[in-house]
């Protein structure tokens, strides 16, 4: 039994012991990591002076690095060893004090002994320090003044912030941003380290990047960017300060941690590298005739605010014009989608039902400049594309189709290598926006023939009109005020005009029409009469009973010997040009003589062409012999031959 007690006290005195010694190494690491051991400064780091003692006044002691460390304490003679390490709390003064701790870091004794009286001053521990202080001013009295130079001249050496500010900007695409070092009154600071960072699509141009590093100076300093893209940019800063560490010991020691970077003030701005070109146009001419040039009048913009032209960049603008579209296209805008190409709005376009009948082409070099552009027949062509010609190809104007528009495109494609850099896409105008749209004016053309050349007074006179040429619906357009096209004129004027002279039917010859134009009324020329008739195509019987526009009947007797012309005139409205036949047409007059006036044919026949003559027969010309004398002499020989047949016959008897 005793020897199982010994045997259970032995175990418990070995575990007793050994959690003796654990406990032993665990204060004794702890002993290390807390303590640290100084070695004394060399005698140039520091001066000495008596306050009953003998006393050194300076750096104290260096660590394994050459940090240099001050008493804050006075009173207590260090034994170098020292405790644990804190930091010490940030505020203008610590900041201060490391920049003065290494701005003299190789400072000589004297200016040392000057430290460690500011640091006495200010951060002392204690209450012998200002009975030391006093020593120190008569024994050394150089050194309380320059320790208050010290301190002074740090007054505008450290950081409070970093002041960045986005100036200069060019269009969003470039710019400069300025950075400053401010203390704490707000002066600029220079020395201090400093970085500024731009968050987004943007770089430095000094050093390509997104970041720049430099030593604040006594100005602002300006910072070059350029835009890689489109959208938000924040400008951040950092700046150095130093800190200050405590070492706790028999005497409180106190020095330079270290430098480290803190976040100074930002700011956020938009860039935009890329930017968005436009046009907008208008028709030269809202209404163009038959046969005349196509012209637009473009203005080169941009499409929103936050595009700017680079300066003098040139851009290539092409314009595609659409003619024959009828009145019931208007309105029917197609407008280009978001982020779509030029190529496949045009694609929609087609797929509408429309066609371009011309081009056009020209270039800017920034916005607000205006060029007048003709359409021409091929893309890139010469050759000048004319008003109707649309109709003609479709069939001889006789369509409905008279309006026309322009689109233009900003192709990146087709953009110089240096603008590509700057269009990210492409760009396309609205087809059929008002101001971009014309109409263009059909030419018509009118035939006519009386029924009668000539007749006598007191006829009726009547005449047989053909037109061509007008729109298949012309009178049914009501105009469109949003394009600002007029209505159809829907009627055309059939006038009857009277020249001769009243009193002498004989000089009536001297008053035949002449000229295009009707004449004005005198004595020799008198207006009979006009009527209105629907302004359309097709053959129109008038007078002899016929109705006019308004459902009258038409009648137009000759109550006067002379000249009757029937003049067809269509003012002309924005679908047609005016028109009118000629007032000395001959197929369009009569001439009326008194009963029982021989009438002479109004008009001559035409000369008949002459018959060619037919030559008579050549008369043979006489040969051989004459038939008279053979004759004769047959005749002779016949009766001799009679003769003697009778004498034969009597002999035989």
């Amino acid at each position: 039994m005793a020897l199982a007690w010994r045997r259970k006290g032995m175990s418990i005195l070995a575990m007793l012991t050994g959690l003796i010694l654990a406990l032993a190494m665990v204060l004794g690491m702890a002993g290390e990591a807390y303590a640290a051991s100084l070695r004394p400064s060399e005698q140039n780091l520091h001066i000495r002076f008596t306050h009953g003692i003998s006393l050194p006044l300076g750096v104290i002691g260096l660590d394994t690095s050459n940090n240099h460390y001050y008493c804050m304490e006075a009173g207590p003679i260090t034994d170098y060893t020292v405790g644990p390490v804190r930091l010490l709390k940030d505020d203008q003064n610590a900041r201060r004090m490391a920049w003065i701790l290494e701005q003299y870091r190789k400072a000589g004794a004297r200016d040392h002994a000057a430290v460690a009286v500011i640091i006495q001053d200010h951060f002392g521990i204690g209450t012998q320090w200002a009975q030391q202080r006093e020593s120190v001013r008569q024994q050394h009295p150089d050194i309380i003044p320059r320790a208050e130079q010290i301190w002074q001249e740090s007054e505008n050496k450290v950081a409070a912030d970093v002041v960045v500010e986005r100036i200069d900007a060019v269009a969003l695409r470039s710019g400069s941003v300025a950075v400053s070092v401010k203390g704490y009154n707000g002066e600029l600071v220079e020395g201090v380290p400093f970085t500024v960072t731009l968050e987004g699509p943007a770089h430095f141009v000094s050093t390509g990047k997104a970041t720049f590093s430099g030593v604040s100076t006594a100005t602002v300093q300006h910072l070059a960017w350029e835009a890689d893209g489109h959208g938000e940019v924040t400008a951040k800063t950092t700046y150095e300060y130093g800190r200050l560490r405590t070492m706790d010991g028999i005497q409180q020691l106190l020095g330079l941690d270290s430098f480290v970077s803190t976040g100074g003030s930002a700011t956020t701005f938009t860039v935009r590298k890329d930017f968005a070109p436009m046009v907008s146009t208008t028709v030269s001419d809202k209404v163009v005739d038959a046969g005349s040039p196509i012209f637009d009048d473009v203005t080169s913009g941009v499409a929103d605010s936050s595009s700017h032209w680079v300066p003098d960049l040139a851009l290539q603008a092409e314009g595609y014009y659409f003619d024959g579209l009828t009145a019931d296209d208007l309105g029917l805008v197609i407008e280009p989608r978001s982020q779509e190409s030029a190529d496949g709005f045009l694609a929609r376009i087609k797929q509408a039902g429309y066609r371009p009948s011309a081009y056009g082409q020209t270039s800017f070099t920034g916005p607000g400049q205006t060029v007048r552009v003709q359409a021409m027949t091929e893309p890139g062509g010469s050759t000048p594309y004319l008003a109707g010609e649309a109709d003609r190809a479709d069939g001889g104007g006789t369509g409905t189709g008279s309006f026309g528009t322009w689109v233009w495109v900003f192709r990146r494609a087709s953009q110089s290598d240096e603008a590509k850099q700057y269009l990210v896409r492409d760009w396309s105008s609205t087809f059929l926006e008002a101001a971009e749209s014309n109409v263009n004016r059909r030419k018509v053309a009118v035939e006519s023939t009386v029924t009668e050349h000539s007749a006598h007074v007191g006829s009726e006179l009547s005449d047989t009109i053909t037109v061509s040429g007008f729109p298949s619906d012309h009178g049914s357009f009501a105009g469109n005020e949003e394009y600002g096209f007029g209505a159809d004129r829907p009627h055309a004027t059939v006038s009857v005009w009277w020249s001769g002279d009243a009193d002498d039917a004989v000089n009536d010859e001297a008053y035949k029409p002449t000229g295009a134009e009707v004449p004005a009324e005198d004595e020799h020329h008198r207006l009979v009469g006009s009527w209105e008739i629907p302004a359309r195509n097709g053959t129109f019987k008038f007078g002899a009973g016929s109705l006019d526009a308004h459902g009258e009947p038409v009648h137009i007797v000759a109550d006067q010997h002379g000249w009757y012309v029937f003049v067809w005139e269509f003012a002309g409205d924005d679908r047609v040009m005016p028109a009118a036949s000629r007032y000395d047409d001959a197929w369009e007059r009569t001439r009326v003589f008194e009963p029982g006036e021989p009438e002479e044919p109004e008009e001559p026949e035409e000369p008949e062409e002459p018959e060619e003559s037919v030559e008579s027969e050549e008369q043979l010309p006489h040969t051989g012999i004459s038939m008279v004398m053979p004759s004769a002499v047959a005749v002779a020989f016949l009766s001799v031959g009679c003769t003697m047949l009778a004498i034969v016959k009597r002999r035989r008897r």
